[in-house]
């Protein structure tokens, strides 16, 4: 079946509205009912709908071919929609999220020249910090006690955001000290990069150009990136550029970009066994991208580590108690719970055996899966795909802005179990609806249970399936081995 242009711009125009909605609805009072509906449910139904709607858009997307030139005209629609889906919101106001603030204030240390992981805003705040921050403090509360430090959550940790983040911080705040607006448009100015780089690597591994459009449209991403304002839009540009390189076969360069990645988050890491597996032959070949990664990590977890990492530290509470949204990992940690307190082991941490245990589960597969060479070049995205995926389902913190780190992989190896998140993941907002509610926590597993549990059993569902006819390693794929053009 070939796509037709109409369904494609349809769908274009509904996710532009979509946005359209989402800024009107920004600027309306969290706490005041609109048309008897909480703004929560609204937030909801307009993203859930959103989401629906890019489904659509995807069934039509993969049954491009790059030979019908008939839809050139529907792919720059597209191309029109995701820019407008982008504009709409920079002069929005973040809907239930606040995590901009910390990358604010972050940027504002690191203008004054001070290490921004070696004082906790709430430290800075008591009056425990140089001079140069001190000044800042009295910048920022100048017009009042309603300044930036005092919005920034989790005052009393250290920042948890690495160097590379840090410093698209800064030039936020060089382009304009403290401003939202700053900060959207670097996310902005990186997103267009993004987009570049998903092209480059689908014109190199012969997929169809509108595949980019999976990311470019993709709704709750350009909400995460363009209301809420998340960081996470900077990792994006390093995991396509280390799979560009990769497959490429360029690995010196795939470890440069790699490290870069992992300045931003430190999960990519992960994706080092896949990027020196086509070295595994020989062990001098290896060494060259294996030092270079291994001596820009270092100088970049440098300034992290020279400040310590002791319980103030934003890695140390987050790896040790981050836990939110998570579904599969609570059933974990409630086995885990069961089984101490069967053997009497009672006096051991659950949480953190569970965490131990999901560790070991990601490290080993990220491994394990490079037990044999790639077959061909789109076998290495495929398992760029599986690493982000696996470590995304199975973490204790599975937040929706997380999503990000599949989506430029999905782009280029479509899975339509994990494309449905974009539709379900927002349901994790109406958390904010039951927060001051009795069973705040058992509505939260609830959700978590709503969003991950089609997704779960559609994976199981296509696992089974492919086992039919062979052994499948990667149950999250459309499309294996033979390109779909």
């Amino acid at each position: 079946m070939k796509a037709r242009p109409m369904p494609i711009i349809l769908c274009g125009s509904g996710l532009a509205v979509s946005s359209l909605l989402l800024l009107l609805l920004s600027h309306h009072p969290v706490s005041q009912d609109l048309l008897g509906l909480s703004p929560i449910v609204w937030l909801v139904g307009i993203t859930v709908t959103a989401g629906g709607v890019y489904l659509l858009l995807c069934r039509s997307l993969l049954q491009w071919n790059d030979k019908t030139p008939d839809l050139a005209p529907a792919l720059s629609w597209l191309l029109l929609t995701g820019l407008a889906m982008r504009l709409l919101l920079l002069p929005s106001i973040p809907m239930l999220e606040n995590d901009y603030f910390r990358y604010l204030w972050d940027g504002a240390v690191t203008a004054a020249g001070q290490n921004p992981f070696a004082y906790a805003p709430g430290d800075i705040v008591k009056g425990d910090a140089p001079a140069a921050l001190q000044d800042l403090v009295g910048q920022d509360l100048a017009d009042g006690p309603g300044g930036l430090i005092n919005r920034v959550t989790y005052p009393d940790l250290r920042s948890i955001y690495p160097p590379v983040a840090q410093a698209s911080f800064l030039l936020a705040n060089w382009l304009e000290p403290m401003s939202l607006v700053a900060w959207r448009m670097v996310i902005l100015a990186v997103d267009f990069v993004s987009l570049g780089l998903l092209a480059a690597v689908l014109r190199q591994l012969d997929r169809p150009a509108a595949w980019s459009m999976l990311y470019w449209c993709n709704p709750l991403l350009v909400k995460e990136f363009f209301n809420s304002a998340h960081m996470d839009a900077i990792l994006v540009p390093f995991l396509l550029a280390t799979l560009l390189f990769a497959v490429k076969s360029r690995p010196r360069w795939a470890s440069v970009m790699l490290a870069l990645a992992a300045g931003c988050k430190v999960w990519p890491v992960l994706l080092l066994p896949t990027v020196l597996r086509p070295l595994a032959a020989s062990w001098r070949k290896a060494l060259a991208p294996l030092l270079i990664f291994g001596v820009i990590t270092s100088l970049l977890a440098a300034p992290i580590l020279w400040t310590g990492l002791n319980q103030e530290s934003g890695f140390v509470a987050y790896s040790q108690s981050w836990q939110r949204n998570d579904a599969l990992f609570g059933l974990i940690a409630g086995m885990t719970a069961t089984l101490l307190d069967a053997l009497s082991l009672t006096g051991l941490d659950a949480g953190r055996l569970a965490r131990f245990a999901v560790a070991l589960v990601i490290v080993g597969a990220a491994v394990g899966i490079n037990r044999k060479a790639a077959a061909e070049p789109t076998e290495i995205a495929q398992r760029f795909l599986f690493v982000a995926a696996l470590l995304f389902l199975l973490s204790p913190t599975q937040y929706p802005w997380y999503y990000s780190w599949l989506l430029p992989f999905l782009a280029v190896r479509p899975s339509i179990p994990l494309l449905l998140l974009t539709a379900l993941l927002p349901l994790y907002y109406l958390r904010f609806a039951f927060e001051a509610s009795d069973f705040a926590a058992l509505a939260e597993r609830a959700f978590a249970w709503l969003q991950f549990g089609p997704v779960f059993l559609l994976l199981a569902w296509q696992w089974f399936a492919a086992r039919q006819t062979r052994p499948a390693l990667f149950p999250f794929t459309l499309h294996r081995r033979k390109s779909v053009t």
